[in-house]
């Protein structure tokens, strides 16, 4: 479509040709930082930087903990000064948008979003952006160049493990732990119950000042993976109590959790004897049908092992009780294990191995999931105990 900029210009659009995909892509990243219970309504928006010299627009928010300031290419004519939008409407309009192509233009105290034939018209309140919050500027001297799809790896592969209401609060996050002497960065997640790591090779890793490892909270992880998993290398830095994330076009930075992670390796057992090795979607299906009748909450499913097969048995419940045997490779004494069946299979599905490998211990001693096209991983869980 051909826009008569001169039209335009005349009309005082300040924005011209946003592409809809590309804009939608990053609004979604912009409006996952906000603050959406804010008690200041600012933090809730997003602001917006028209940079007309270099054909740009700038998106900024931030809830206080982490912010996220990212450019956009669009065509811009005529003058732009900054101003504040509400970013869940913004986004949910731009996301909604029929067109590929949209146009936004300044009318008084509103943005107009529209396309270029004006069948389709939004109109959404802004706000002086004096009042929105300064963003801290950081300098990372030192940090490491990552693949973005191995950063990504990491907190999709530990997220699932990390705790939602643990008063403890660095479990509520994921600890990226740098391994230096074998140029590995580790990502291990808790929620008291379980535990996940994950590690991957980093080059340049020993000259990275990341320090001896910092937790990255549950939002902030997700946001940083929304970013990695477009981007095919980043910037990863812990600067001032701070983890830095950068890429061409966009910052984001994230307060750090404070304390101390529990020390993780003294709660993985190392002299567990019974193993048993399990087709991974014979089990995954297993534990799904099993826990059809199993309570809501927990899910307890009984594990009985002996050589050449496994039994698993939900508890008897008022809707019933569900049995299922599936064929295994098992070493050690008969047992019966009660277990987590959600727990296991957040694990299962996190894997890509077709046969994994458990170590299981005495009742009360964790079991330690491996799985040979799994490299580096290593999942741990605690038996639950009648």
């Amino acid at each position: 479509m051909i826009i008569n900029y001169q039209i335009l210009k005349k009309e005082g659009v300040m924005f011209v040709r946003v592409n809809r995909d590309n804009f939608k892509k990053v609004l979604k990243k912009v409006e996952g930082v906000t603050d959406k219970k804010a008690t200041m309504a600012i933090l809730s928006m997003v602001l917006v930087n028209p940079m007309v010299e270099a054909n740009l627009i700038e998106l900024t928010a931030t809830d206080l903990e982490m912010g996220y300031r990212v450019q956009v290419p669009v065509e811009i004519e005529g003058e732009g000064a900054p101003f504040c939008v509400p970013a869940k409407k913004f986004y949910e309009i731009i996301k909604n948008f029929p067109e590929d192509e949209l146009l936004l233009k300044l009318e008084k105290s509103r943005l107009i979003i529209r396309d270029a034939e004006e069948r389709i018209t939004y109109s959404l309140a802004i706000t002086n952006s004096e009042e929105f919050p300064s963003l801290p500027e950081f300098i990372e001297k030192q940090g490491i160049n990552i693949l973005g799809s191995v950063l990504s790896e990491l907190i999709n592969g530990t997220i699932f493990c990390t705790s939602k209401d643990e008063p403890r609060f660095v479990l509520n996050g994921i600890f990226f732990e740098p391994l230096k002497e074998e140029s590995k960065l580790r990502a291990v997640a808790s929620d008291g119950h379980r535990l996940v790591y994950l590690e991957r090779e980093v080059e340049g890793l020993e000259e990275g000042n990341l320090e001896e490892g910092f937790v990255v909270g549950r939002k902030a992880a997700r946001q940083m993976e929304a970013i990695a998993n477009e981007e095919s290398v980043v910037r990863l830095a812990f600067v001032n109590n701070h983890v830095v994330l950068r890429t061409p076009n966009s910052v984001f930075f994230s307060r750090t959790i404070e304390g101390a992670f529990p020390d993780y390796r003294s709660v993985i057992p190392t002299s567990n004897k019974n193993v048993l090795k399990v087709d991974r979607k014979l089990f995954i299906n297993a534990l799904k049908r099993v826990s059809l009748v199993a309570t809501e909450k927990f899910k307890p499913v009984t594990i009985t092992l002996k050589e050449g097969e496994i039994t698993l048995t939900s508890q008897e419940t008022e809707m019933g009780r569900a049995e299922t045997k599936l064929p295994a490779e098992y070493e050690g004494e008969p047992l019966s294990v009660n277990y987590n069946a959600q727990y296991l299979l957040d694990a299962l599905e996190a894997m890509k191995s077709e046969e994994i490998e458990m170590k299981i211990g005495e009742e009360k001693t964790p079991a330690v999931i491996t799985g040979y096209r799994d490299e580096g991983f290593l999942y741990l869980v605690m038996p639950m105990v009648f």
